[in-house]
């Protein structure tokens, strides 16, 4: 077996658990959730979640050479003899999550040393870790862990802990949340000693109410601040006062091109091959110039956040900010391909209405030069009862930031906004699968909404 992650004594102390079946050897080679990954000598977590019960794949994973698998019901007799016959122990907990969960904390907590950012936000949380990862690149160069892709959950949060390696010199960790108290909870296990809330938006408001609900909930993340932590903060943020009493006695700085900003952002728009951004930093008066990949006001926000971050691991604000350059966006965030002339802008992975008018000014500003340019606007999902308002909002944004240039909507919340608009609405994606095959040569197309409406499959393989 590969080297111990946990021996058995710190697996059975950590899970408060009990043993159904004893495990053989000293301990588990690593801890998985995921019986498909499982390999030798792995710990396999069974969790009940909404879509699987873990509890149906022991067997699995046993036979894949699990040492011992995780439970929190007894396993069936089938199951049991499948563990004898390979070997596998099986340990009893009050439930499976909790457990995966404090397996994740105990790892954390061997790295006391470790440089830890929590980030969190209504929009723009995943473009902004890696970001935040670049500028810290510039300190510790290949040493920096981040939040594989958006898994921000209560899953994936402790899924990327165990990921921390006695070569990890700081960890950018990204925290969601659609109800409350879960950012509590994540904070809790990440213990981040500097807390970047990128935004309070009108996001998941069915659960949070208005915007003074979404600032509570962002604001557990410096409220789990450790006692000397440093909390990052938009001098613009809605709610501002909930996020600084949240933060308690430590350390805020504050971002954004407003004057009283700790560090003022100013978006120079297009660059060369760029976009300008000029930073400026209040406590020395020092101002910086970058141009660097990524354009928009909203991810000029973004940079000056990261650069603060650099500045309180101690680099100086040249340094930080060239670390901007190496910043690179995930997939459906704000992609650009070229297919059979027809310019594609896939930034479908999410929406609300504060991403959706950053995203809609940064879309004109890269096609005004374009002849003919196509909006297609996905539902934006659990916005509660403002939802009705909400979309017919943004299409009155997009008509007059775009008013010659064609719109259309897919799914239900939309088609209901845009009625008597004189706007091409569809009930869903393959309603409007013809679109592709009506756009000419030269044509710009943008596509904004929520992940489940699936906008992306509107591109050409």
């Amino acid at each position: 077996m590969a080297d111990i992650f946990f021996s058995w004594d710190e697996v059975i102390s950590a899970v408060a658990g009990e043993w159904l079946l004893p495990g053989t050897g000293t301990g588990v080679s690593c801890v998985l959730d995921d019986s498909r990954s499982v390999r030798a000598g792995a710990l396999f977590v069974a969790i009940v979640g909404e879509l699987a019960d873990g509890h149906n794949y022991i067997a699995a994973a046993a036979r894949a050479g699990a040492a011992a698998v995780c439970v929190q019901r007894q396993p069936s007799e089938e199951d049991l003899a499948v563990l004898r016959d390979c070997g596998c122990g099986c340990i009893l907990v009050a439930d499976g999550l909790t457990a995966f969960q404090e397996l994740a904390l105990a790892h954390r907590r061997r790295f006391p040393d470790l440089f830890m950012l929590g980030v969190t936000g209504s929009c723009g949380k995943t473009s902004t870790k890696e970001i935040c990862a670049a500028v810290l690149g510039q300190r510790w160069p290949g040493q920096v862990l981040k939040t594989l892709g958006n898994t921000n959950n209560h899953f994936g949060v402790p899924r990327n802990l165990l990921r921390l390696t006695a070569t990890t010199a700081a960890a950018v960790i990204e925290m969601g949340t659609n109800h409350p108290g879960e950012i509590a909870r994540l904070a809790t296990l990440v213990e981040p000693n500097c807390g970047l809330v990128c935004n309070i938006g009108a996001a998941h408001l069915e659960a949070f109410g208005d915007l003074c609900g979404v600032a509570e909930e962002k604001g557990d993340l410096l409220a789990g601040l450790t006692a000397n932590g440093t909390a990052i903060v938009p001098a613009d943020a809605e709610g501002l006062d909930i996020l600084r009493r949240h933060a308690g006695q430590r350390r805020v700085l504050t971002f954004g091109p407003e004057a009283n900003a700790d560090l003022r952002c100013q978006y120079l728009g297009r660059c060369g091959d760029g976009y300008g951004v000029e930073l400026t930093w209040r406590d020395t008066g020092e101002s910086q110039r970058v141009v660097w990949p990524l354009g928009g006001e909203h991810q000029a926000k973004n940079a000056a956040a990261a650069v603060l971050v650099g500045l309180t691991v101690g680099l100086d604000l040249k340094t930080a900010a060239a670390g901007l350059r190496q910043s690179e966006l995930p997939g459906e965030r704000m992609a650009r391909r070229d297919i059979g002339g027809v310019h594609w802008v896939n930034d479908a992975y999410n929406a609300n209405p504060d991403s959706l008018a950053a995203s809609l000014a940064w879309f004109a500003e890269i096609s005004k030069e374009a002849q003919t340019r196509v909006l297609v606007l996905g539902d934006m999902l659990e916005l509660g009862a403002s939802s009705e308002r909400a979309h017919r909002e943004a299409l009155r944004l997009a008509r007059r930031m775009f008013p010659n240039d064609r719109i259309i909507t897919v799914g239900p919340r939309f088609t209901q906004a845009a009625a008597g608009m004189g706007i091409t609405s569809y009930p869903d994606v393959a309603a409007a699968s013809s679109l592709a095959a009506d756009l000419k040569p030269g044509t710009w197309v943008y596509l904004k909404g929520s992940n489940s409406i699936g906008l992306a499959k509107l591109m050409p393989a």
